[in-house]
């Protein structure tokens, strides 16, 4: 039997494509599915379209760039697995600058390359930019937003009986090859653990003999902006002259309010602000992205979002899901929400040989997790 330990969007993801396959598994989580990276992220299914923004397809981009379609297909209930349940935010995002864009971006933007990921639109055709205060380009991308709780929750019910709650607490060795994990509901073997855990791996490799699989931490300063009257909703990214979106916006209901999500540039620069300061950046960086609405904000928050990624050296973004085979162990990162189905692709790569313990514990079920905006 298959371990995988963390209950995110990349374990579940990884999960169904097992159960697909008739590859007995089971999905082991200490807390609510999804509570950390997954629910703090946007729901934004992009393709790196937001990684070309120099005017190059870069390699984090190209990768990337087939995740929308596998997204697309799953929720349309094609491929092995099914998300036909979820709850789409939009089948698009947006991008668009306030800023006079380059014409070499401009002309790159409308390229053979970028034809299949971007469309300019005029503003008239979208809500929210058809007004008079809005002065500049605007493009649509070819990347989905989905509502993260209902695809936990659509995953969740087909893994029914596969999904437990439980905190591993050590892996289980048998000389250089590991067996089975250590949890506070007791042992549990199988042929092969995976630790899609997030920061939680870091922790159970501690004392492990391979110390060359190294984790690093980016974190976030997102910011949440509860409205007092609801507004046309709005996801995507305001650009201006650098390779990242100055802004990235999504929006969400929660409490009966509706809440824009901020984060980007602002989420990255805000790191080493304190919550007030940050708060004082995200409301300059709504007036300079979308200053033509008209927002009545009852709060402002900060949501402190920790990613966590295999080590690359100088600390930059990973270009793709990271996924680590050892003996009866695979350490795996998706790095990002989109590359959920490469990380699959990658570990079902490594599957091999007759399965053992296919044994489940009589363990109860984790719930859903909620949005840290709540």
């Amino acid at each position: 039997m298959k371990i995988i330990v963390g209950g995110g969007i990349a374990g579940l993801w990884l999960a169904l494509e097992c159960q697909s396959r008739g590859i007995a598994c089971c999905v082991l989580e200490q807390g609510a599915l999804g509570q950390a990276q997954t629910l703090a992220s946007q729901g934004m299914i992009h393709g790196g379209t937001k990684y070309a923004l120099d005017g190059v397809l870069s390699q984090a981009a190209t990768v990337i760039g087939a995740m929308p379609s596998r997204w697309l297909d799953a929720l349309a209930g094609r491929g092995s697995v099914n998300l036909a349940g979820v709850q789409l935010h939009r089948s698009d995002q947006l991008l668009w600058s306030t800023d006079s864009l380059t014409s070499q971006l401009v002309g790159f933007f409308a390229s053979k390359a970028m034809a299949s990921r971007m469309q300019r639109i005029h503003p008239d055709d979208e809500p929210g930019f058809g007004d008079a205060g809005f002065r500049g380009m605007l493009y649509r991308l070819n990347e989905p937003v989905i509502d993260v709780a209902s695809c936990l929750s659509v995953m969740s019910e087909q893994l029914h009986g596969c999904i437990f709650q439980a905190q591993v607490q050590s892996l289980v060795w048998k000389g250089d090859r590991v067996i089975g994990v250590e949890t506070d509901g007791g042992r549990l073997d199988g042929d092969t653990v995976i630790l899609t855990a997030g920061e939680g791996t870091e922790a159970l490799l501690a004392d492990s003999p391979h110390q060359d699989i190294r984790m690093q931490r980016r974190p976030l300063a997102m910011v949440a902006a509860r409205l007092v009257h609801p507004t046309i909703p709005i996801f995507g990214h305001h650009i201006g002259f650098g390779s990242k979106p100055k802004l990235t916006v999504s929006t969400h209901h929660a409490a009966a309010h509706q809440t824009l999500y901020l984060g980007g540039q602002l989420a990255e620069d805000g790191v080493n602000l304190s919550d007030d300061a940050q708060i004082t950046q995200g409301i300059e960086a709504l007036q300079t992205s979308i200053g033509w609405r008209q927002f009545d904000i009852i709060d402002l928050s900060v949501i402190r979002v920790t990613r966590a990624e295999p080590a690359t050296g100088q600390g930059h973004r990973p270009d793709t899901a990271a996924v680590f085979p050892r003996k009866g162990l695979i350490v795996a990162w998706p790095t990002k929400l989109a590359l959920a189905p490469a990380l699959a692709d990658d570990v079902l790569a490594i599957f091999q040989g007759k399965e053992t313990g296919t044994q489940r514990p009589a363990w109860s079920t984790p719930g859903i997790g909620q949005y840290p905006w709540h």
